[in-house]
């Protein structure tokens, strides 16, 4: 065999490993349980969506209060309005994509609920910058049990153009909406 021949081989065989994992890598998310077939999200057109911050970590903080207990009421008020444009953002990103969500009603269970995992707000000086981040799980259920279950993070740097915690809090939060809206998609064959 030639050595020609012998790289053609190589380099096919190659290709045919790494397209599977090639597929995998361009999604925004990590499935960690998913239904079906058929998936549960066949054919759901709306849903209604509870946020949880109960167990997120915040930058180097075990836990939300333990972040909070170091801060001053107006930084707190600062967090606390954070959080909700969070929410509201990554209930943009998901109707971006094309899915009709709202906030759940305080009575019922909701269709979706979004628990944050860890959250850093970051910040922008000229000498020291910290980008935004935020990692959570999407647990989508069905009939009163978990059906579909994924994790997303995302990340936005802290720049001249992006100064605000606020403003890459909403983008990532755009970004964790527009990834679950493709898994939504993508479990439903779009």
């Amino acid at each position: 065999m030639t050595k020609t021949r012998l790289l053609r081989r190589f380099t096919l065989a190659l290709a045919i490993v790494a397209a599977p994992l090639a597929a995998t890598a361009c999604k925004p998310y990590s499935v960690v349980q998913q239904s079906g077939p058929p998936s549960a999200l066949k054919g759901v057109t709306s849903m209604t969506v509870g946020f949880d911050w109960s167990k997120v970590t915040v930058l180097d903080k075990a836990s939300e209060a333990e972040y909070l207990a170091e801060k001053t009421d107006e930084e707190k008020a600062d967090f606390a309005k954070i959080k909700q444009e969070t929410d509201a953002a990554i209930l943009e990103g998901m109707r971006d994509r094309g899915v009709n969500v709202a906030p759940a009603p305080a009575e019922g269970a909701p269709d979706l609920v979004i628990a944050y995992i860890h959250v850093t707000t970051g910040i922008y000086t000229p000498v020291y910058s910290v980008p935004s981040k935020i990692e959570a799980r999407f647990s989508w259920q069905k009939d009163g049990k978990v059906s579909d279950i994924i994790d997303t993070k995302a990340m936005v740097g802290a720049s001249l153009t992006t100064p605000s915690d606020h403003q890459r809090m909403e983008m990532a939060g755009r970004n964790i909406g527009k990834a679950a809206a493709k898994f939504v998609s993508d479990s439903q064959g779009k």
